[in-house]
Parts: C-alpha cells; structure tokens; sequence
C-alpha cells in the first residue's frame, strides 16, 4: 500500500481540564496543598485562588476547605440518659468496626445484591414453612413465581439461582424434621428496654423463628442464605447476634412464651454442604459468665452512643463499602491531603 496506509502513532496524554470553575479551583487547591508542586507554582496557584476567593467563587477561600474546619459537634451521637436503639444483627457490625458501622448506618452501605434478593425469597418462603408437614411443592412455586422480581446482574443467572433457592427449601425442610424443638412464633417482631439510668438500651428486631425446647426454654433460631456464612465454634460461642436475642428473652422480649433462655441457633442453609447445618449457642444461665450476652448488649450500646468510632482492621475489611472513608485501609485520606500514585497492578 501508499504512504497513507502506515499506522500513525498518536501521543497518549491526561485529558484536559474541565473549562468550568469548579475544575479551574480543584486543579489550584490541589497545586497548593501538593508538597511535590513546585515552590514557584504553588505561590502561583495560590494567589489565583486568593483572586478567585475575593470574586466570591465557591470552594477558593480555605474557609470553604472541610478538611481544615474545627471539629462541628464533639457531643456524643446519643446523649447521657436517652436510651440506644440496638438491634442484634447490627451488634457483630459495631463490634468489629464501629467506624463502618456508623458510615454503613447513615447511607454507605452498599446496594442490596442478587444474593440478597434470593435470600430475603427464602425466607419468606420459611414463613410458610412452620414443620416438616409443609408442602415442598407449594413453596417451589411461591419461589419460582416471584423469582423474575430479583434483580440479576446478567439473566443467565437465573437457573443457578433459582436451582440454589430451591435447594435452599430443601435443605430446611429436612431440618424440620429432625428439629426436636416445637414452633411458637415465625417472624415475630420483638421490642423490650434494658434499663440503666445513664444509658438505657431498646432492644429491637425480629426473630425468624422462635421455639421451644423440652425444658420449656425459648430458643431463637436464626435462618442464613449466604455462601459464607458459618462460624468457628469459638467465635459461637460469643456470636453477638444469638447472645443478643438469648438477652431479649431474659429482658422479657417473649413474655407471653416464657423468659427463661435454653439458647440461639443459626441454620445454615446457603453454605455448600449437602444438609443444612444447626450452629448453636448454649444457654446463657448455663455458661460460667451468665450475664456476658446482658454485658455485650451495653458494650454495644456504648460504642453506638459515643462521640468517637474506632476504625479497626479485620477480616471484613476486603468486602468494606466505605473503605475510601476508613483512615487505615490505605484506600481513605483526608480531602486536604494529596492523592497517593497509583501502583500499577501485577496479576499474582
């Protein structure tokens, strides 16, 4: 071919900068407050901001700069003698992390996902499910007729998960029918006050299934979805959310059924294993600490109340939605501070 027909090599470059204010006041702050900017450019760029302030545009005076404000409130989020709404499936979040807790509690948490979507089906179709004698084909169709509602990210998903769901059915039917316990309540709402007069708790919730066991004792039992969702027997053993609702029954949460604990189970029904599995707590009276799950319900309140939240690194840090807010992922940085480069990323 001609000359024409060579490849032409085009410069690979940064895009330019937006032709608007806000873009013009971002690239100046960022010259200012950049240490690696050079002396000469940073006077420059801050005497145009100074330029930019006296003309009143939005966001050039460092007034306008949150970074540098004061702190605006130090009180604590609630005050002394108001009481705290705790609810057990928050107490593992705050535990944890009380920082994310509180982002996720005020709008960081992430959208609800497919698999959500899937298990919030399950579950109700175990409300209609209250022993064994259920009819498994009735609940296939509930979930299948209400399947297209769930919002997938591509529709091929659809067989796998519909198939996991009806699994799901399965695995709890066969768990009714070895569960020796007898059924009370399914998705009964609860509300009781733990008092104390400097910082009184509402503990609130809902429990998928309230029982009773041969003793006459009220086991909660608590029906999991997700892959990966099964403790270690140790962290069991203190699991915040059954130790939460082990407390509401001692508080009295269940009156009408009794006030005396014989324990809490999760089931595990979207795990890969063939059966679902019980995962239980031991009764509160019968541990050598009978108050720790009381105790644990205040130690939560106290960090929800407090007027400062601990970012603490743990295993969940990975799958955390508001890690570009949190001090020690290495993601979160204050707004004054210069944006780290970017490491180019190397397959393993």
């Amino acid at each position: 071919g001609g000359a024409d027909d060579d490849p032409v090599e085009l410069p690979v470059s940064r895009p330019p900068r937006a032709l608007t204010l806000a873009a013009l006041v971002a690239e100046l702050r960022t010259a200012v407050t950049d240490p690696s900017t050079a002396p000469d450019r940073r006077r420059a760029a801050a005497a145009e901001l100074a330029r930019l302030a006296a003309a009143g545009v939005r966001g050039a005076h460092p007034d306008d700069w949150w970074g540098l404000r004061a702190l605006s409130d130090d009180r604590p989020l609630v005050d002394e003698g108001e009481p705290v709404k705790v609810t057990p499936s928050s107490m593992e979040s705050a535990l944890r992390c009380s920082l994310r807790w509180l982002l996720e509690k005020h709008g960081g948490s992430a959208p609800a996902g497919a698999a959500q979507g899937v298990g919030n089906l399950v579950h109700a179709a175990a409300m209609l499910a209250e022993d064994a004698t259920a009819d498994r084909a009735q609940l296939l169709e509930y979930v299948a007729a209400r399947f297209d509602a769930i919002d997938l990210a591509a529709r091929w998903m659809a067989g796998p998960e519909l198939t996991r769901a009806e699994a799901m059915v399965d695995k709890l039917l066969r768990w009714l029918a070895g569960n020796p316990r007898r059924l009370l309540a399914i998705e009964h709402e609860f509300a009781v006050r733990l008092d104390d007069p400097t910082r009184p708790v509402d503990l609130t919730g809902r429990v998928d299934r309230l029982e009773v066991d041969a003793d006459g004792r009220l086991v909660v039992i608590d029906l999991k979805t997700g892959k990966s969702t099964s403790v270690t027997a140790a962290e069991l053993a203190e699991h915040p959310q059954l130790g939460a609702y082990q407390a509401a029954v001692e508080a009295g949460a269940f009156a009408e059924f009794g006030d005396e604990a014989g324990g809490a189970a999760l089931v595990q029904l979207g795990t890969s294993t063939k059966d679902a599995r019980e995962q239980g707590q031991e009764a509160v009276g019968e541990a050598e600490d009978a108050g720790w799950a009381r105790a644990m319900v205040r130690r939560t309140a106290e960090t929800m109340a407090a007027s400062t939240f601990s970012a603490v690194a743990n295993s969940k840090c990975r799958v955390c939605p508001v890690r570009t807010s949190c001090p020690v992922s290495g993601k979160g940085r204050q707004v004054v501070e210069p944006p780290t480069p970017r490491k180019p990323e190397t397959n393993p």
